[in-house]
């Protein structure tokens, strides 16, 4: 098993954006300024080359990581889009990955525009994306070669080499700034704020059914968005909400579900336009305007069940959020979509009573959080699905703890990480883990649950499940490693 690391002085720990395959003496110039600090893909991995052969998400995926290995994301930007993922021209470039990465997660990011810039209708599209998601990243002045140098000659005398902080802090401190400095998402925010450009042409259909697929054997979070960013930006040639496009709403559903999915797990609850809170809004819009001919239940019931998504969003959003009085707002409007979610939809309701209990748990209403999960439980037995019955036990033995039932609650969450773990459900998983430190905590066993919170650390980092990262549990980790009660052999 692998975890990111961090760099080092001996590691580029500065990214050259692959924007501009034309001109490579530029960037051999700008390379050159410090080779063992600016990484540069044709320098440093020339395999990773569509037109020699190198599979298209082999190269995506190292371009990710790398940029979430950086302490400064540089980009150059000409008028040249970048070669497409899918060898085509309507499809999304790697280029616009790499952008994606950066825009969305990078604290440090510095955009130049060379001269002469006259970006073509995909590039004006992709930035104004970029404008939506970070308002004044990209500069609105051209700059010479000469200038650009400089400007990034300034950039590695102030960014000294340094351990850079965590991916999971880093993304956590991003999120937060971007909600301080312009407000947290309003309850009916959308999915980019509907600002969708075309790269070309319609959507093609066995592009994105191929990347849909391919999720089934995904388990990295983060792979996951990756490859839903590269199927939305395909579908933003057919926008959601106009009627001639119908055809495209279900793959736009699939989508934008998968996104919302992984968002939550990566951490970005909260964040404007790109959060779960976004994608369930566009979900909701899309939901009523599909034609569910042959589905097994009517419209309301996928309309309705999108409702407790968002009521899912709300708690963790309200679980961010500074004040009591905002924290109690969508406390609120999380338990009022619920609760219309379990009134009105068909068939299994374990899942929205999980959703109630959380919520009543943060409201301190714990006998309420009690019954919920106690039905879910039954529900979940009655199927007879392991995880499912896993996380019930862990949500009834965070309960059970919380009243002082150690032993009940204890072996619940034990019970709970193990059908979770052979269930391969790995957030819930995690979550469990951080709940059993708690309960071993208050068993007066703290060698117990520190190495429960380092498992679930470790965890984390493997499948990028970054949101269930905090502060206080890479202290812990750190420490524990520093003072040699807890290493990798440990979690091998």
């Amino acid at each position: 098993m692998m975890t990111a690391k961090s760099p080092t002085a001996s590691q580029p720990d500065i990214f050259l954006s692959s924007a501009f395959r034309d001109f490579l003496d530029f960037r051999a110039e700008i390379r050159g300024l410090d080779p063992s600090r600016i990484w540069a893909v044709e320098f440093e991995r020339p395999d990773l080359d569509d037109r020699k052969g190198a599979p298209a998400f082999t190269i995506v995926d190292t371009l990710v990581e790398q940029i979430r290995r950086s302490g400064v994301f540089v980009c150059v930007l000409r008028d040249w889009y970048g070669s497409s993922v899918f060898k085509d021209t309507e499809s999304v470039s790697f280029f616009e990955t790499e952008i994606y990465q950066a825009a969305l997660y990078h604290n440090n990011v510095r955009f130049f525009l060379l001269e002469p810039f006259n970006p073509s209708d995909k590039m004006n599209g992709l930035l104004d994306i970029v404008d939506v998601i970070r308002p004044g990243i990209v500069p609105k002045r051209t700059q010479s070669k000469a200038e650009i140098l400089d400007d990034i000659k300034g950039i590695l005398e102030h960014q000294k080499p340094k351990r850079r902080q965590s991916w999971a802090l880093s993304l956590r401190k991003l999120v937060s700034e971007l909600a301080l400095r312009r407000g947290h998402p309003k309850p009916d925010i959308e999915f980019f704020d509907r600002v969708f450009r075309s790269p070309a042409g319609h959507p093609n259909k066995d592009h994105v059914q191929q990347l849909l697929n391919d999720l089934g054997a995904e388990s990295g979070i983060e792979k996951r968005l990756t490859r839903m960013w590269i199927a939305l930006r395909e579908l933003a040639a057919a926008p959601y909400d106009r009627s001639e496009f119908a055809e495209y709403l279900p793959y736009w559903n699939e989508a934008l579900g998968a996104w919302a999915s992984a968002a939550a797990w990566y951490g970005l609850h909260g964040h404007l336009y790109a959060g779960r809170l976004a994608a369930v809004n566009s979900m909701l819009k899309i939901r009523a305007a599909m034609k569910w001919t042959g589905a097994p239940h009517d419209p309301g019931h996928y309309i309705h069940g999108t409702k407790g998504g968002r009521a899912s969003e709300y708690y963790s959003m309200a679980k961010l959020l500074p004040g009591r009085e905002a924290r109690a707002l969508y406390l609120g409007l999380a338990l009022k979509d619920v609760n219309e979610a379990i009134n009105s939809v068909s068939g299994d309701l374990s899942g929205y009573l999980a959703i109630r209990g959380h919520i009543h748990h943060m409201q301190g209403a714990l006998r309420e959080a009690m019954k919920d999960f106690e039905e879910m439980g039954r529900l979940r037995e009655a199927k007879g699905e392991q995880g499912g019955v896993g996380e019930a036990r862990a949500d009834l033995g965070l309960i059970q703890i919380k009243l002082g039932e150690f032993r009940e609650g204890r072996k619940n969450l034990l019970d709970g990480v193990a059908m979770l773990e052979a269930a391969e459900r790995h957030g819930f998983a995690i979550r469990a883990r951080k709940r059993l430190a708690l309960a071993e905590l208050r068993s007066f066993h703290p060698h117990s649950a520190l190495k429960e919170i380092c498992v679930a650390y470790d965890k984390a980092q493997e499948f990028q499940i970054y949101g269930q990262i905090t502060p206080l549990m890479e202290w812990m980790h750190d420490l524990a490693c520093k003072i040699g009660i807890w290493s990798r052999r440990d979690f091998d």
